[in-house]
């Protein structure tokens, strides 16, 4: 910085503040870019931690309302009362009205094998017309439709939930199926994207929009709506494949000339996608009044700096004008008036920146898991070992405690990265049991030698640490294993590990024990 520039004024000394001003300006003004490009940046991150919040929020709710019909249909559909043809269905039926207003659905309803439906009250009627029906007939599996108009009024939303009925052979005996209001995922939807002011959209099995926060009509196509977007780094029939795929994900675009954030997953147990997106706008203004208040600060903390040196400046003049006072005095004396002309002492005088698989991990879920394993035990080469691995981390709570939840999901999503490897090497699956509980399935393995080095391997690569918010976290498992004996049941596969892990929480965890059959 120049040095200021200073005039003499009779006797006295003053100094011109002007450099002093216009650097503490430029400072200020640098320091408020700075702060608004910080915040753009902020509000990027924003987009992005909002977008993916509201999506985890609002798929896990819906989810685990689809589940939770899910589970008491199969729960009743595994008692004989329902199941066995012989029971009258009108018997069947009583017992289902007294559920329905319990769990807050419209309607749960017994099928008989000729797909005809029964209600207390009304006239037995055919559902052989409808498509999820046809399917769940057909394929034994269990159905979850997209919304429609229902109700007395025929225009009450709802959608249906419907399992099979199967005997003691595994021959379909009829259905059960529940009809739950759709007002409530619409509220989930609204709360969840609406607490984080992001924009959140439901998708049916064929595209379709059945709820929207963002004023996209109901039925409308999605992807003729992205289609109007600028999308970056994917194109919407790409994005329409992925979806269709199940497969999570994340993208940027410009809707409407605004710079939005969209990350979308599938609803578990369903075919449906939801949406959430975020603009930069809403993010910005909701970071701007913290931007306010920094700059406000900075800049009248420079105002305060400024006015500081000036006086502290002024004050320094002063003596410096005393001293020049008396050197003065001191050179007449001396030189008297032979003074030399070029002696001036005068001159004496810096400032110094976001269907069917956890969507944290990426495995599958517990209840997919359960059905892919058994599929993978009957198909497997008999003349290959099997076995099934229960991990277990060892110290997730400390790692919440420690480093926050976002430290805890890195865990589990490096666990999940892992275990995945050898599902795809060993011809497996691989499920979340629980909070922190993994089971690996494996189904082509040499013999006990080969699964003792995979072992091994294992537990190494799993006793890791990593990094996150500049902490170094310590990651450790313990797993019990159980090898598949001919005509051994999933359950006991899993029932053996179970035990087997126990075993090695009571004796030190962080190794492997296998079960002895």
């Amino acid at each position: 910085m120049k040095r200021n520039r200073k005039k003499e004024k009779g006797n006295q000394w003053e100094v011109s503040f002007s450099p002093i001003i216009r650097y503490s300006l430029m400072f200020c003004v640098l320091v408020t870019v700075f702060i608004l490009v910080g915040g753009g940046l902020l509000s990027i991150n924003r987009m992005k931690s909002d977008a993916e919040t509201s999506l985890r929020s609002s798929q896990a709710q819906i989810s685990q309302r689809v589940t939770g019909a899910i589970d008491l249909l199969e729960s009743l559909a595994s008692l004989k009362d329902y199941y066995d043809p012989e029971i009258p269905p009108i018997d069947k039926v009583k017992k289902l009205d007294q559920l329905s207003p319990y769990f807050g659905y419209m309607m749960i309803c017994y099928v008989d094998k000729d797909i005809i439906v029964y209600s207390d009250g009304a006239e037995p009627a055919s559902l052989a017309s409808r498509e999820y029906m046809q399917q769940l007939f057909a394929t034994g599996q269990r159905q979850v439709t997209d919304s429609f108009a229902a109700g007395a009024d025929g225009t009450t939303l709802n959608y249906t939930v419907a399992v099979p009925l199967k005997d003691q052979q595994g021959n379909i005996t009829g259905a059960l199926f529940c009809a739950i209001y759709f007002d409530e995922a619409v509220q989930i939807l609204e709360e969840s994207a609406g607490s984080l002011k992001a924009d959140a959209t439901l998708i049916g099995s064929k595209g379709q929009i059945m709820s929207s926060t963002a004023g996209f009509a109901y039925g409308d196509s999605v992807m003729e709506a992205l289609r109007d977007d600028t999308l970056f780094g994917v194109t919407s029939d790409q994005l329409e494949e992925l979806m269709l795929a199940a497969q999570p994900g994340t993208y940027w675009s410009i809707q409407n000339g605004s710079l939005c954030y969209t990350a979308y997953q599938r609803v578990d147990n369903t075919n449906w996608d939801i949406l959430c997106t975020v603009k930069l706008e809403t993010a910005f203004f909701q970071v701007l009044p913290y931007l306010i208040i920094v700059a406000s600060m900075t800049i009248l903390a420079c105002v305060v700096l400024l006015t500081f040196i000036r006086k502290y400046i002024a004050k320094q003049m002063v003596i410096v004008g005393t001293l020049m006072k008396s050197m003065e005095e001191l050179e007449k004396r001396v030189y008297q008036s032979e003074r030399p002309e070029n002696v001036d002492f005068k001159e004496i005088l810096r400032l110094t920146s976001d269907g069917l698989s956890d969507g944290l991990t990426g495995v599958v879920t517990r209840t997919v898991f359960l059905n892919k394993a058994e599929s993978h035990l009957k198909n497997a080469d008999p003349e290959m070992l099997k076995a099934l691995l229960f991990i277990d981390m060892d110290n997730l709570k400390y790692i919440n405690d420690t480093c926050g939840h976002d430290g805890g999901d890195i865990a589990l999503k490096s666990v999940g990265y892992i275990l995945r490897e050898y599902e795809k090497k060993y011809d497996g699956v691989v499920g979340r049991y629980g909070g922190d509980e993994f089971v690996l399935l494996l189904t082509a393995l040499d013999d006990k030698k080969e699964l003792r080095a995979v072992l091994d391997g294992l537990i190494l690569r799993l006793q890791s640490r990593i990094q996150s918010g500049g902490q170094n976290i310590p990651v450790q498992c313990s797993i019990g294993v159980s090898i598949y004996q001919p005509g051994m049941k999933l359950e006991q596969m899993i029932s053996d590990a179970d035990e087997a892990l126990y075993y090695v929480k009571q004796n030190g965890k962080g190794y492997y024990h296998i079960h002895k059959n």
